[in-house]
């Protein structure tokens, strides 16, 4: 599946996905949510901001994952170049759910 960025025009890989273990006290996570539109639908995107790399999100019946750009010292030139600079850990972006590869569409982010 791809997840389309509208107004960036960036397409991100949308892996199939299970339902995250959201617990804080086991593994010293913090989850956290943010509200995107998807497909003209409000949909939470869940991300684990103190260790993740994937956001998590049900649509439909299934479960989705994706990754995003943490703002930390991990980002290379070539992840500049490449447009990963786009955080989808904004709130409130309009997003489209598409079938197919994102290895077919020329602007990707990740």
């Amino acid at each position: 599946m791809i997840l389309y960025d509208v107004k960036n025009k960036l397409f991100y890989k949308a892996i199939n996905s299970g339902r995250p273990k959201m617990t804080n006290f086991p593994q010293k996570r913090a989850w956290g949510y943010v509200w995107k539109t998807v497909n003209g639908e409000r949909v939470k995107f869940w991300f684990d901001f103190a260790k993740g790399r994937y956001m998590y999100f049900q649509y439909g019946q299934k479960w989705y994952r994706v990754r995003y750009l943490q703002s930390n010292d991990k980002k290379t030139n070539e992840d500049i170049f490449n447009g990963v600079l786009i955080d989808l850990s904004i709130d409130g972006q309009e997003l489209k759910l598409l079938k197919g590869n994102v290895e077919k569409y020329g602007k990707q982010a990740i």
